[in-house]
């Protein structure tokens, strides 16, 4: 029994391991463009909204 939940530990422990590095590695290769983009979106709605 002890065997078995070190083997899940482990599994869990890998799964967290890579979302990590996915995301790591998505904010590191993110496309600038669309980020400003966004943000310019953003910015005219909350102008707009006049908050």
């Amino acid at each position: 029994m002890d065997m078995g939940l070190e083997i899940i530990y482990g599994i869990a422990a890998l799964v967290l391991l890579t979302a990590l590095i996915f995301a790591v590695l998505q904010h590191h290769f993110r496309n600038r463009r669309s980020v400003q983009t966004g943000d310019e979106v953003v910015r005219e709605r909350f102008e707009r909204n006049g908050t």
